[in-house]
């Protein structure tokens, strides 16, 4: 599959605010909407089931783990970015 570039105009404080709750669910900014876009196509539909509880600073271990069990499940079959020494460093945060 051939990768394409795509340009994105955002609003700085939403840059900002989305680069730290990739960040904290362990993705880049660019993994982050690469996995939106591929669910978007999945589903055929706009999805919101990754989020982080607003009351807390972050998120838990089991928060996490369950992140990272979800993403490797959507996206599998598909190239990942999250290898085995990825996934521990996110549990291990």
């Amino acid at each position: 599959m051939a990768a394409v570039n795509y340009t994105v105009r955002l609003d700085e404080s939403d840059k900002q605010v989305a680069e730290r709750v990739f960040n904290e669910l362990g993705l880049t900014m660019a993994a982050g909407l690469n996995v939106y876009v591929k669910m978007v196509a999945r589903q055929r539909r706009i999805p919101f089931d990754l989020a982080l509880d607003k009351k807390t600073p972050g998120i838990t271990r089991e928060q996490k783990e369950r992140s990272v069990k979800a993403l490797t499940g959507l996206l599998a079959g598909h190239e990942v970015d999250l290898d085995r020494e990825r996934e521990e460093r996110i549990l291990s945060k």
